[in-house]
């Protein structure tokens, strides 16, 4: 793939979901975008994006960048902002430095986690937000009367 800057994992018609794999001496720079599931024991450089998959970033493997898939489980090191879907599991050998936006979030003993973390739906904020616009009007109603 010389010349582009995405990588795109297709899915094998003999089998039954996807399974993508970056080998320890294998090194991405660029966007990665998969369907179900992609481990990382090499270099990711750049933005990984799967709207249900599942990254797994084994011990030896590293990620520099953006990351927003549907679950993601830490045992390497990633340097950047994450967002699930699902879930985010930090195991113990597991490295994060970066902000983190996930409704389930489990940090193993052992594990480093350096960032701010968000935890809601974003059907929970678009319901919070419309309560808000709610009771807003019924204090202008409030108030006109």
């Amino acid at each position: 793939m010389f010349g582009s800057d995405k990588m795109k994992l297709v899915k094998n018609e003999g089998s039954g979901s996807d399974f993508g794999w970056i080998g320890k001496g294998v090194e991405v720079i660029g966007d990665v975008i998969f369907q179900d599931r992609l481990q990382v024991d090499g270099k990711v450089k750049g933005k990984l994006y799967s709207e249900k998959g599942t990254l797994v970033i084994g011990e030896a493997g590293k990620i520099e960048g953006q990351i927003d898939v549907g679950t993601c489980v830490v045992h390497g090191s990633i340097n950047g902002d994450l967002q699930a879907r699902g879930k985010v599991e930090i195991h113990k050998t597991g490295r994060l430095n970066g902000d983190v936006i996930t409704p389930a979030l489990v940090v193993e003993e052992g594990s480093i986690f350096n960032g701010a973390i968000k935890m809601s739906k974003d059907s929970e904020v678009s319901r919070i937000d419309s309560r808000t616009t709610d009771k807003e009007s019924d204090k202008r109603k409030v108030k006109e009367a």
